[in-house]
């Protein structure tokens, strides 16, 4: 059987990974495209390929000093499309190996939604008010809400969702929304 296979997205913020950890305590499955990403990262091809492209001074240790990086790529467009490429392919053929593995319904979590071209079967577009985006990732990142901005700045805004879970209240309202999302798309609860 092939699984029904859900993106998760939104801005920075918005709750994504609260939501793929609702539905994980539920009983399903979620994978992090960050997660996938990060551990690609450390793969010594992309750490010789990063360095190429930025220079060694972005290696430490063997390891990409992402918080560096961040900082040069989200500064030059055409620098962050290079830098990502180094990553988009390996994480699509990982979440294709991922999806094949599973049975029923497989929910991942993705920032980027156009990183690569995946047949989802489903988009659920997590969304919140700018304020609370930006409260959000200054508490967990201890960051400038400057920095959060510039970051909102490079992002898309998802204009395919077929559904959209507002993350604007509580924990209990943003269960409330993943149930409604549930139900809409036809998903049995497991909870």
């Amino acid at each position: 059987m092939t699984p029904k296979v859900i993106a998760i997205c939104g801005y920075i913020g918005s709750g994504k990974s609260q939501v793929a950890a609702i539905l994980r305590q539920w009983g399903y499955k979620t994978v992090d495209c960050d997660r996938l990403a990060r551990q690609i990262a450390d793969e010594p091809e992309v750490v010789r390929q990063a360095a190429a492209l930025l220079g060694d001074g972005y290696v430490v240790n063997g390891k990409l000093n992402r918080p560096l990086i961040r900082e040069r790529v989200f500064a030059d467009p055409k620098l962050l499309d290079k830098y990502q490429m180094l990553f988009f392919d390996k994480v699509r053929a990982r979440l294709v190996e991922l999806a094949e593995q599973s049975s029923d319904v497989l929910f991942v979590e993705i920032p980027v939604l156009d990183a690569f071209d995946f047949p989802w079967n489903e988009i659920w577009c997590v969304v919140s008010d700018r304020e609370k985006l930006v409260e959000r990732v200054q508490k967990r990142d201890g960051v400038t809400a400057q920095s959060v901005s510039v970051t909102l700045s490079w992002q898309k805004k998802c204009t395919s969702a077929t559904n959209t879970i507002f993350n604007n209240g509580d924990l209990s309202a943003l269960e409330n929304a993943v149930r409604g999302a549930l139900i809409s798309s036809g998903i049995n609860q497991s909870e």
